[in-house]
């Protein structure tokens, strides 16, 4: 601040009071020097004229984390003794009077992944045939390594199995002493029975307390430096990280994280297990104050030697509903968040998405539009965030009253709850290649042109998760589709998005999923300005991500309205076209410039949503003119394996040519008299 000083000696005492200033700087600092002071050095850059920040770039080696809830132990790993039996398959088998009874099936040693306190392994194990006789199968045991003392025990028969070749579950309860006590987990075979060990995984209250905890230490420590990356316990959990070659260690003890990253946390906050929604809260001052959130029940270890965290702030006691704690919320830290994004997660899901929000400084909230009294609170954060680039992260208790409720307030969802590595992904490189050259369009004739689409690609989650195994088929580019993605891959994973525009086939291209740079209904805008900013940012992220075609809902089968379809064409001139979900095929064009097809098919489900449509559209055309047929399916229901087969069914009547959406949409732009491409 500014000191003024106002008399006839104005300038002496300035000059005075600057000496004063500088030696007393110089005082703080030769006392600051006494000390070691943590260095702040926050690795979010985040522009103006961006929509999500960036990262640093990703430490040389991650540290890979084990999240789950339940800790897996798989019967065929070879990282544990196998004193009998053979692998089979995804398990291990023994069989009678081939292999040594009376011995080890299975025996993992060291175990010190498991929290203090009550816990349950259950032994996942199957036969191939009854027995005549009754009699021990195999022998369960949970033992304390240390010690040699048996903590738990169960005898398995061989009449306990009623079906056959299936997996039968085995509870055996115990106690760990203390965490990070080693443990020792055994199947012993005793030759009655054939068997087959599949895993064996423990669960305790304890482990889900502690994995969202640490999971509130990954966001402290990604957002100076990505180094912490989840691990969701699948067998591709690895995949973007072995795809984009960043290299990775499994953490074999999670509590030894604290000590390795001891500087990123500056104390706990506490958050009441009988107001869940303090945990969304907890989340938000988390993000605030450099701080872990923890259950009461981990107070008392954190506090003590040898962590010694101090509380900052404990919301045990303060709130009765989850109105009080978002007012709350509102009243005193809304403020201090960014207004750029908010973030909205069921307070059930401790993992997931909270360590971006913890990152960026984000308000967490859950509050349904359809219920008058919260509506009426989150239309108070909706207010102070900015029409036409705001964005609502997460997902909501109905997806329709949501999406119509950010889209009222000229805000935009994007599905994310379950996405769980977002600030190592948005480290990456924003050097994105560009997608290969469109192939040349066939020459347009009286014909029925079909464009795929795979829907979703908008949900960040999605494209993290289950994208990856549809994007593995190995029959991927047998078939013309057009693949949804966020154009806010430029900024949340433009790693990944460099990767698909590396290793897509000719057949493969990338469009903008629902509805651009984020998930909206344009008919719910009230803010013309805002909707023409929306979309002039939409077209430049579009651009930069190199996607020429875009998918428009106003609901999952809602037609597009004349209003948002013109301001679509003006202010997102790049586009070859667009579609909405109208399901009738019709085709428009607007602002005398860009055209758009109503799906013939939307949000389909089945392979005969694959086939059906083109085959019913045919059956109505006349043949006089060129035929477009658009369809879309969902990954949820639907596999590779169903495009190719419709593909196959399709593909040898002589008047069917399948295209990709922009080749489609090219195709379209001719048969209408616009220019091929938009730019010229």
């Amino acid at each position: 601040m500014e000191r003024v000083v106002v008399n006839e000696k104005g300038e002496l005492l300035l000059k005075k009071f600057a000496w004063a200033a500088a030696a007393a700087i110089l005082v703080l600092a030769v006392v600051a020097a006494s000390f070691i002071w943590p260095k702040k050095t926050l690795g979010v850059n985040w522009p103006k004229d961006q929509a999500l920040p960036s990262f640093k770039t990703p430490a040389p080696t991650l540290d890979f984390v084990n999240y789950q809830e339940k800790l897996v132990y798989e019967g065929e790993n070879t990282d544990y003794e196998h004193e009998t039996g053979q692998a089979d398959g995804s398990a291990w088998k023994a069989v009678t009077g081939i292999d040594k009874p009376g011995a080890l099936l299975f025996d993992a040693k060291t175990i010190t992944d498991l929290p203090a306190g009550e816990t349950k392994g259950t032994f996942v194990l199957s036969v191939d045939h009854f027995a005549d006789e009754n009699g021990v199968v195999a022998t369960l045991v949970v033992k304390d390594e240390q010690s040699g003392v048996e903590l738990g025990k169960l005898d398995v028969n061989a009449w306990d199995f009623n079906n056959l070749n299936s997996g039968h579950s085995f509870d055996v309860p115990f106690t760990v002493p203390e965490s990070g006590h080693p443990l020792e987990f055994q199947v012993i075979w005793t030759g009655h029975s054939t068997l087959v060990f599949d895993k064996v995984e423990f669960s305790s209250p304890s482990r889900a307390e502690e994995v969202a905890m640490f999971y509130t230490l990954q966001g402290l420590v990604n957002k100076t430096e990505p180094r912490m990356y989840k691990n969701d316990g699948s067998s591709t959990a690895a995949f973007w990280l072995d795809a984009l070659k960043l290299d990775y260690k499994p953490v074999k003890d999670i509590w030894t994280l604290l000590d390795k990253y001891r500087s990123a946390s500056k104390g706990l906050v506490v958050y009441d297990p009988d107001v869940p929604d303090t945990y969304n809260l907890a989340t938000t001052i988390a993000g605030l104050k450099e701080a872990l959130v923890v259950s009461p029940s981990l107070v008392e270890k954190l506090s003590g030697e040898p962590y010694r965290y101090p509380i900052l702030d404990d919301l045990r006691g303060k709130y009765k509903t989850n109105l009080d704690v978002y007012s709350d919320l509102y009243d005193h830290y809304w403020s201090q968040t960014t207004h750029r994004v908010i973030v909205g997660l069921t307070p059930e899901m401790k993992t997931n998405l909270r360590e971006y929000a913890i990152a960026i400084q984000a308000s967490v909230i859950w509050l349904n539009p359809d219920v008058p009294e919260e509506e009426k609170l989150l239309s108070k954060f909706f207010a102070d965030m900015p029409s036409g680039s705001g964005l609502y992260l997460g997902w909501w208790p109905e997806e329709g009253a949501g999406v119509r409720e950010t889209s009222k307030f000229g805000l935009a969802t994007v599905a994310a709850d379950w996405s769980a590595n977002l600030t190592v992904l948005s480290g990456t490189s924003r050097e994105i290649t560009p997608p290969k050259p469109t192939p040349t369009k066939p020459k347009l004739e009286n014909k029925a042109y079909v464009a795929y689409f795979l829907s979703d690609g908008d949900n960040l989650q999605y494209m993290e998760g289950a994208f990856r195994s549809y994007w593995s088929s190995p029959d991927r580019g047998e078939v013309p589709l057009g693949w949804t993605v966020s154009p806010l891959m430029v900024d949340a994973m433009p790693g990944v998005l460099d990767y698909l525009n590396r290793t897509a086939t000719d057949n493969d291209v990338l469009v903008s999923g629902p509805s651009g740079l984020g998930y909206t209904y344009p008919v719910n805008w009230s803010d013309d300005e805002g909707l023409a900013s929306f979309y002039m940012r939409t077209n430049d992220y579009m651009k930069r991500a190199g996607l020429r075609v875009l998918t428009i809902w106003n609901g999952v089968t809602a037609k597009m309205d004349e209003r948002s379809a013109n301001v679509i064409a003006k202010y997102a001139p790049s586009l070859l076209g667009f579609t909405s979900q109208g399901n009738t095929g019709q085709i428009s064009v607007y602002d005398q410039s860009m055209p758009m097809q109503e799906l013939n098919k939307g949000y389909g489900s089945t392979e005969g949503d694959l086939i059906n449509p083109v085959q019913g559209a045919m059956k109505k055309w006349d043949r006089k003119s060129p035929l477009f047929v658009g369809v879309q399916v969902d990954p949820w229901h639907t596999t590779y394996a169903n495009f190719v087969n419709a593909y196959q069914h399709l593909k040898d009547d002589p008047e069917i040519v399948f295209v990709r959406p922009d080749v489609y949409f090219e195709l379209i732009r001719q048969s209408k008299g616009l220019p091929v491409d938009p730019a010229s």
